[in-house]
């Protein structure tokens, strides 16, 4: 474990950083955020080492008082550290950090990256965007890359059905509708067969299509790590699936991470019915938000998923330090 003092005129007062390798602290910290994000999960991490990566795992503390947690995951050539990505970080456990806590936060992680002695850093941080937060960014050496950031949407789910319902979309909910008199029947899986299904129709979606997409290794990986939070959501017609999601969960939230659709899945409005139920099944399981997974409000899913009215937000573009 090793930690450090940051103290600058930009941040004020030092900041502590040091690495956390119980996993029982991480988890502690991680369910204190209010909104937490599936890529700073553990388990992610731990996936994501098993595909080669290096994962460090910070806490930023103040006074005493923990402040920020955030997930690295590392590139290595040579066992030397060349590059660092941090995606939907750092977590802040203020649902609004204070000017003071988040530049001393940030002036420390980008002290962590001085000249070079841990390669580039590369970030997608976890707030949504605002001035303030490009003020600190800059402020403390950051630059901007100039790639948009993560844009979202969720659903409360502790306002039940009825009220879910009555916030949709008119022409989604009149699609709902269709597909539920056509008789198709939802289904909630973590079955190794059925995992093994929605895997091989992903890998088969992505060669079809010429895209690359989360490997199958990765998620075969975040599985093994994380089996009682990873589902396959499918949707029936009598037994043969039109369509199937993955679903993770992650402490009282949950997100929709990969999805594939058959043929006749947009005649018989299949993809309304599967992520309809999927946000309610998660929400009898104990979850309290539904992540519709991001997507671009330029694109006809992305219209697709803003149609459900959930609570849509922008994260910060990406920044870089070295």
């Amino acid at each position: 474990m090793t930690s450090a003092l940051v103290s600058s005129p930009v941040c004020g007062p030092a900041c502590l950083v040091r690495e956390i390798v119980a996993r029982a602290e991480w988890e502690r910290l991680y369910r204190l955020l209010p909104m937490p994000h599936m890529v700073q999960a553990w388990c992610y991490g731990e996936a994501k080492a098993a595909e080669g990566w290096g994962v460090e795992r910070l806490v930023f503390e103040r006074h005493g008082q923990p402040l920020a947690i955030c997930q690295v995951l590392v590139k290595r050539l040579l066992g030397l550290p060349v590059a660092a990505r941090i995606n939907r970080g750092p977590q802040f456990l203020a649902a609004r950090p204070s000017d003071a806590d988040g530049r001393a936060v940030y002036a420390a992680l980008r002290q962590r990256w001085r000249f070079g002695r841990r390669g580039v850093l590369l970030m997608a941080p976890g707030l949504v965007e605002s001035e303030a937060l490009r003020a600190w960014l800059r402020a403390t050496g950051f630059r901007t890359r100039g790639v948009a950031g993560w844009c979202s949407a969720t659903l409360d789910l502790t306002l039940g059905e009825e009220a879910l319902r009555r916030q949709l979309a008119a022409n989604w909910r009149n699609h709902l509708s269709v597909a539920e008199r056509g008789g198709l029947h939802f289904e909630l899986s973590s079955a190794p067969e059925v995992v093994d299904w929605m895997l091989d129709r992903h890998a088969a979606h992505m060669r079809e299509k010429g895209f690359s997409g989360t490997t199958v290794s990765f998620l075969r990986a975040l599985q093994r790590e994380a089996p009682e939070d990873f589902f396959v959501a499918r949707a029936l017609q009598g037994s043969e699936p039109l369509a199937g999601m993955i679903v993770f969960r992650f402490g009282r939230s949950a997100e929709y991470f990969v999805g594939w659709y058959g043929p006749e899945a947009r005649q018989a409005k299949a993809g309304n019915f599967l992520l309809w139920n999927a946000a309610l099944a998660m929400g009898r399981l104990g979850c309290e938000r539904f992540d519709l997974g991001g997507y671009s409000s330029s694109e006809g899913y992305g219209r697709f998923k803003q149609d459900m009215r959930g609570s849509e937000y922008h994260l910060m573009e990406e920044w870089l330090a070295f």
